[in-house]
């Protein structure tokens, strides 16, 4: 008992198997029931959060039962990142929160703007590392950056939030809607950035400057009462301090939700259920290419290609049947572009794109499943983020900017602890040795410091170390190493044996620079020991996001 993890009264996540994980709270430790032998024991019993259902852990082990995270008390209490917390959160969870948004020293890597030159979706300005490695613009922020609890754009960097909570009370089928947002809200447009159009009944239209109005329609995918809490966002007015990010949520409740004289109820649940059938297909098809990649059955290209092939069949699938299962294949697209990325496909933008749309449906379930693989996707972002960062540094270089360059290669190195997307070798942290090696030889070439010189040096040995453990761990690139951490290596030895002795560096230093813009050639044009140059996107990111479902209809 005394070793158990948990004591009485820990809220923890439960594993019910094809359920995923839900939250509970454990009542009881050594738990037994009656007709069980006296040998078996149950270290904990526990009460599901969310339907007070008793059940118990079989095993102290993480499969079964785990640690609930910040990120998962907040996705079970609240239905998106810009809704308010229950007042006995705010207090507990907002300090370890800000501290835990710090990443970096640097105030120009965190600072928002909007430029006529931010367009929304042509680029993916997250790559640059700046604002928690959001977009810098938050007129240009998606679904993922806005509502998603692992991304938290708003929160990271500390826009101000602005929440306008209107009830419409209880609305009839048949009932005419007619509700100007404006009324209510500091902000008078904007509100189409990324609407939960899903969450809203036939019939009922919303527009960019917030109004609200048609006639309740007849909902076949929803029972005869049914709660609507329909949520937008405006950014516009993000850099007004009393306003910040305005958060609508529109709620009422629709009652005589009962099916027309020549609807066929019978008809329409046999189309979902043959809908439903496939999309199962397509899931069942695209993790039986991924288990055979996972067996070496096939390669990367033929992975790709077959998984590309089915997502797009998915993809068609779901622009016909936009709201079948209130999201759920929605999250499984998104989900599966993910494997694709992980073998270096360009998919990310579909990853966030598709779940992100998922989480605009309301359901909690498929929230929870959503926000599961958005942690791993931000992560991702952190990841391309940190390549595109190293890149940026080897341009610099490239320029003989040594010293932006060493500058940039830190800020790079942060975002994952000298890992990118695809860059697993050091490579970031050699780099960065590198361009300091250079960069200090400069300017010791101009002030004859020697004490100055001692610290600039350690740190160059310091950060090629790291560099060179990492790139020759399991002899990934033979007895000698990796070859450009051999040159570092060489040069930074020679250069400590001319300073030693007074002698001239010139010399040194032009083959130095050199050979390094040789070797910042080699990982621009992707040759090997570097890794490959970006693929280029499969579809334009505008036409994506046109193809999303926007208007709900009763199909």
């Amino acid at each position: 008992m005394s070793e158990y993890r948990f004591k009485v009264g820990t809220i923890v996540m439960c594993n019910l198997g094809s359920k995923g994980w839900k939250p509970g709270r454990v009542i009881a430790l050594n738990y037994q029931e009656e007709n069980w032998p006296k040998e078996k024991i149950a270290p904990y019993q526990v009460i599901l959060e969310e339907t007070h259902t008793l059940i118990f852990v079989p095993e102290d082990d993480e499969r079964y039962c785990r640690k609930i995270s910040e990120e998962e008390i907040k996705i079970f209490n609240r239905i998106d990142a810009l809704a308010s917390l229950p007042p006995e959160m705010s207090e507990s969870t907002g300090v370890t929160e800000k501290i835990r948004e710090i990443e970096s020293n640097v105030s120009q890597y965190n600072d928002l703007e909007c430029s006529q030159d931010n367009v929304a979706y042509q680029k993916a300005n997250y790559r640059t590392g700046r604002c928690h490695c959001c977009d810098s613009c938050p007129r240009n922020w998606s679904s993922v950056e806005l509502y998603s609890e692992h991304y938290r754009c708003a929160s990271r960097n500390d826009l101000k939030i602005t929440r306008c909570e209107i009830d419409l009370g209880s609305i009839s089928v048949g009932d005419v809607v007619n509700l100007l947002a404006a009324n209510y809200t500091p902000s008078n447009e904007g509100f189409m950035q990324c609407p939960t159009m899903m969450r809203l009944p036939p019939g009922i239209k919303f527009s960019d400057e917030g109004t609200l109005n048609g006639v309740v329609l007849f909902d076949p995918y929803r029972t005869e009462k049914y709660t609507v809490k329909f949520v937008a966002i405006s950014t516009v007015d993000w850099q007004d301090e009393d306003i910040g990010i305005v958060r609508l949520e529109v709620s009422f409740e629709v009652e005589g939700n009962m099916p027309t004289i020549d609807f066929d109820m019978d008809q329409f649940n046999h189309e979902q259920q043959k809908a439903r059938d496939k999309a199962k297909s397509s899931i069942s098809l695209l993790s039986d290419i991924w288990i055979q990649w996972e067996d070496n059955q096939l390669d990367i290209r033929s992975t790709c290609n077959r998984m590309l092939k089915e997502l797009q069949e998915l993809r068609k699938h779901l622009q016909k049947y936009p709201r079948l299962d209130e999201g759920r294949w929605w999250s499984h697209l998104g989900g599966f572009h993910m494997n694709v990325h992980k073998l270096l496909e360009n998919t990310l933008f579909e990853c966030e794109l598709y779940m992100g749309h998922a989480l605009t449906f309301g359901n909690d379930e498929v929230r929870q499943m959503t926000e599961r693989n958005l942690e791993g996707c931000y992560k991702k972002r952190l990841l391309e983020s940190a390549r595109f960062m190293w890149i940026e540094g080897i341009i610099k270089m490239m320029k003989g900017e040594w010293n932006d360059a060493a500058d940039i290669l830190r800020l790079a190195s942060m975002k994952q602890n000298g890992w990118g997307w695809a860059v697993n070798y050091g490579d970031i942290w050699f780099t960065e040795s590198v361009a300091r090696l250079i960069h200090g030889a400069e300017t010791a070439n101009l002030n004859k410091t020697e004490e100055d010189s001692i610290q600039w040096i350690d740190e160059v040995g310091r950060l090629l170390e790291k560099g060179a453990t990492r790139a020759n761990k399991d002899n990934s690139f033979g007895p000698n190493g990796h070859p450009w951490v051999s040159e570092i290596t060489e040069a930074l030895e020679s250069y400590r044996i001319l300073q030693k002795g007074g002698k001239d560096t010139s010399d040194w230093l032009e083959s130095l620079k050199s050979r390094t813009l040789y070797w910042c050639a080699q990982v621009l044009s992707g040759t090997p020991p570097f890794t490959p140059k970006l693929r280029n996107r499969l579809e334009d990111s505008s036409v994506l996001i046109e193809n999303l479902p926007k208007i709900i209809d009763s199909n």
